[in-house]
């Protein structure tokens, strides 16, 4: 929980200062090796403009390859939905 606190901190956030959502959940995969893991998972929800959209996913990318390096894991799932979203405060 450390770990991934410092994570959003030191790596997310600076790319993403406007903001994000988190959300925890639980994932399987199959490694490699054919083994079965099962863990706690984080979702991280990033919205950003069409304008920055280049910019916005070369950052993410920076964001999946530290996460890999960090927790040594084989893989990170990206899911891109490019769909138009109001957002008023």
């Amino acid at each position: 929980e450390e770990e991934w606190r410092a994570f959003l901190a030191d790596i997310v956030t600076p790319r993403f200062p406007e903001g994000f959502t988190v959300l925890r959940g639980f994932g399987q995969y199959r490694e490699a090796g054919g083994r079965i893991i099962s863990e706690p998972s984080e979702v991280l929800i990033v919205l950003y403009s069409s304008r920055s959209k280049k910019k916005s996913r070369a950052k993410l990318e920076e964001i999946r390859a530290a996460y890999i390096k960090k927790f040594d894991q084989e893989s990170v799932l990206r899911v891109d939905m490019p769909k138009r979203v109001s957002i008023f405060f």
